[in-house]
């Protein structure tokens, strides 16, 4: 289970932020998955045409990698969710934390389970 406990603002990064983009929220998002606690960082900008956008940042190092393997353990709707939180709370509305995602349950064809991995 994917458990988004917080969304934490941070101080306007503007180093980060695109090219002719408007500056919505720096966040931190606080999150659990499989009970185990976690975090990353990233901004929420405005593009010309008015739609939200999502950009996580790899600071503190990792960060990136930590987002991708998150995508793949979460439905496609799973993520879709969360950039919807952040998005309302980058319009200033209310998110009623916690929020419960689920997560996959199957692994990628070809890799061993653990119990099959026998030691040397």
């Amino acid at each position: 289970m994917f458990v988004l406990n917080n969304i934490e603002v941070l101080p306007d990064d503007l180093l980060n932020l695109p090219d002719n983009m408007v500056h919505k929220l720096t966040f931190k998002l606080e999150f659990t998955i499989k009970d185990v606690p976690d975090t990353f960082t990233g901004i929420v900008f405005e593009d010309s045409t008015g739609a939200f956008q999502l950009q996580h940042f790899n600071n503190p190092k990792g960060n990136k990698r930590k987002v991708i393997t998150l995508k793949n353990k979460l439905p496609q709707s799973g993520f879709e969710q969360i950039k919807q939180a952040l998005f309302s709370r980058a319009r200033g509305e209310a998110v009623r934390l916690p929020q419960q995602i689920e997560i996959l349950q199957k692994r990628m064809s070809g890799t061993p389970r653990a119990g099959d991995l026998k030691k040397k």
